[in-house]
């Protein structure tokens, strides 16, 4: 045998050293990676943690939206989630001494194209700040979001979080829909698309992911999107055709709307109040504006009733196909003694105030605020008046 051969005896004992060595630095990890997850789970030095068992929700998540073509949205928008996964300010360390509320619900509430604090719910918070000690607004509006995923939400972790009221703007995303969706639930299974989808699939069932995760997220460029106007839905009135629809077909759409999703959904809404009130969170509803409807719009002389604004619907039908969930909100709300702003009534249908058919510009969240808090107000003094500190009483609120 030269001195370059190696025998197979010495080849199987390299082997089998190499295999020990890698089974030892295999079970080296696994053990440091436990002592982590378990220190983690002991003390969270990165963040407030809650858990949920069907939502991801978007922690500590940075987005620059460039708004391309856009007459009425600032051209860069910088969109934040915090340790919540919500938008706006930090929770307070004395989270229970805090006048706490958090907005529920779907884009619109989210406003997702405006800065953060041009927001109706930071908005709202501003405002309620002049008359409230200790006030903490959250937004926890997510994009498609129905009653269906609000129930989750609220399942999932407002009642950990334990807010003291809860305010859901409601409506549009339940017209005509009979189950839950994937903007409902956006369920737990892995995703290997990238590193953060990774971690993100991994993060409610680990502390050790869900902090890498806020590493990632913190070190790690953030995602950019460039969105040109029609993309995001911006609209110009004048270029909508008109519809006419005939009596008969009107009363055919509100009757199936009727007959198929109605009971559902106050039944959902019901379900939201009650679960709310089972863990002592006082529940506040509005209900839901947008531009159509029976009125003429001032800026651009556009009669709304007629535009299309679904291939069958014109912009009278659609109105009123909306305000029988709204109708529904508004007996649900007066049956239960809940609060109900009636922000789709409130709420002017003109274009300075929405930059599509539905979404907010700047004004138009700014006056969702001014009604939302001129109403909340007196409420909010006769539910919490330990942190009311005007200057009047405050009038009777009779929901």
């Amino acid at each position: 045998m030269s001195q370059k051969e190696v025998s197979p005896t010495t080849l199987r004992i390299r082997f089998g050293n190499v295999v020990k060595n890698m089974l030892v630095l295999l079970i080296s990890l696994i053990v440091v990676l436990g002592i982590c997850e378990i220190i983690l789970r002991v003390y969270n030095p990165l963040g407030f943690r809650i858990k949920g068992d069907k939502i991801i929700l978007p922690v500590n998540k940075t987005e620059i939206i460039h708004h391309q073509g856009s007459g009425k949205l600032d051209p860069v928008v910088v969109h934040r989630s915090n340790s919540l996964g919500f938008r706006g300010p930090e929770p307070p360390g004395n989270f229970a001494g805090w006048l706490t509320i958090i907005t529920v619900g779907g884009s619109t509430t989210e406003c997702y194209d405006l800065p953060e604090d041009q927001t109706w719910p930071q908005q709202l918070e501003d405002r309620l700040r002049h008359g409230f000690k200790n006030t903490w607004v959250n937004n926890a509006g997510f994009c498609g979001y129905s009653t269906f995923g609000n129930i989750i939400l609220v399942q999932d972790f407002l009642v950990k979080l334990h807010p003291k009221v809860l305010i859901f703007l409601v409506g549009i995303n339940d017209l005509g829909v009979s189950a839950a969706r994937e903007y409902d639930t956006r369920l737990k299974t892995l995703n290997f698309r990238s590193l953060e989808r990774m971690l993100a699939s991994l993060a409610n069932y680990s502390e050790l992911a869900a902090a890498s995760l806020n590493i990632y997220r913190y070190y790690f460029p953030k995602s950019v999107m460039a969105v040109a106007a029609r993309d995001m839905g911006e609209i110009d009135l004048k270029s909508y055709n008109n519809l006419e629809v005939t009596s008969d077909r009107q009363q055919a759409i509100k009757q199936l709307h009727r007959e198929k999703y109605l009971t559902p959904f106050a039944e959902r809404v019901q379900a939201l109040i009650a679960l709310s009130r089972a863990h002592g969170m006082e529940p506040v509803f509005l209900t839901q504006p947008v531009l159509y409807g029976p009125e003429v719009d001032g800026p651009t002389g556009i009669n709304l009733a007629t535009i299309r604004v679904t291939p069958d619907m014109n912009g009278e039908v659609g109105w009123e196909v909306l305000e029988l969930y709204n109708d529904a909100v508004r007996q649900r709300g007066r049956e239960a003694g809940v609060l109900v702003i009636d922000l789709a009534r409130e709420m002017p249908k003109d274009s300075a105030y929405y930059y599509d058919l539905m979404h907010y510009t700047k004004a138009g969240a700014a006056l969702v605020a001014d009604i939302v808090a001129a109403q909340l107000t007196p409420f909010l003094a006769q539910k919490f008046p330990a942190y009311y500190q005007g200057t009047n009483a405050p009038q009777a609120v009779v929901p």
